[in-house]
């Protein structure tokens, strides 16, 4: 990959956390875990500190990649830049991701299912109080949408959408005090399937949305659609071997092996 595969094109990773706990969820095939430890987590965090990485949020990083004049002050053009987010709104990432990401001085995307905050995630791990997430926000913890329910979107109907889309923008607005414009799609982003991808496109238009992140693999460059942002997801079981060779692009190869696999099964479904 090295040899054969390199460009001088600008690609920036968007790591996918979701928690942070020593809880792990070792019960499953190691590509499908969610939890990492919080030693796991610091290490990862020490190794992009050391390495030089920025850290920007979800929002700063699709201004660089389309090369705006509203990029903030404070950018260095010479450092390697990663984008840091988290799904669901665990509370974990309270007691014990942040610690660690202010201490590197690391900043981080969270996107929460607004009807989950103050309640119990489906894993049965605890989520952010709103207390916390106002409190986060003023601390530069970038908020956006991760639906109000964490359903499978694409089992529902287009009214349904809309409305985990809306009322969960609104929700998170209401605490945070400042336009939410980022989502996160849950479960397995249905890439193979075109038209609902783009009618749930269109949809995140019309409610004010301007980007969005899915579970596609890979590194982002200029040029991309920021409706279809690749993210390279990262667990416990991520050493530091591993967690390079996500940094440095390698494990992308893989987003065309999956994408194969999802058109034949679309195929044989239909």
């Amino acid at each position: 990959m090295r040899l054969f595969c390199r460009s001088n094109v600008m690609q920036i990773p968007i790591l996918m956390y979701h928690s942070i706990s020593n809880h792990l969820d070792d019960h499953l095939h190691p590509y499908y875990r969610t939890v990492t430890t919080p030693e796991r987590f610091e290490q990862q965090m020490r190794f992009l500190s050391q390495s030089g990485y920025q850290a920007l949020t979800v929002s700063e990083a699709v201004l660089l990649l389309q090369k705006t004049s509203e990029l903030p002050m404070s950018l260095d053009s010479q450092r390697p830049k990663v984008v840091i987010t988290f799904d669901d709104g665990l509370r974990d990432f309270y007691t014990s991701a942040y610690p660690i990401l202010d201490k590197f001085g690391f900043k981080a995307t969270m996107f929460l299912a607004s009807g989950l905050i103050n309640k119990i995630f489906p894993t049965g791990r605890e989520c952010l109080r709103e207390a916390e997430i106002v409190e986060l926000a003023t601390k530069g913890i970038e908020f956006g949408s991760h639906t109000e329910n964490h359903p499978q979107l694409k089992k529902l109907s287009i009214a349904e959408i809309a409305h985990e889309l809306s009322a969960s923008k609104t929700t998170i607005e209401t605490i945070v005090r400042y336009p939410v414009t980022l989502f996160s799609y849950p479960y397995k982003f249905p890439e193979e399937d075109q038209n609902f991808t783009r009618n749930l496109a269109t949809q995140l238009v019309a409610l004010g949305y301007s980007a969005e992140v899915t579970t596609i693999i890979g590194t982002v460059q200029p040029g991309d659609n920021p409706f279809f942002l690749k993210r390279l997801p990262v667990n416990d079981c991520d050493d530091m071997p591993l967690f390079q060779a996500k940094l440095d692009g390698d494990y992308d190869w893989l987003h065309n092996c999956q994408l194969a696999y999802k058109k034949l099964e679309l195929i044989f479904r239909n």
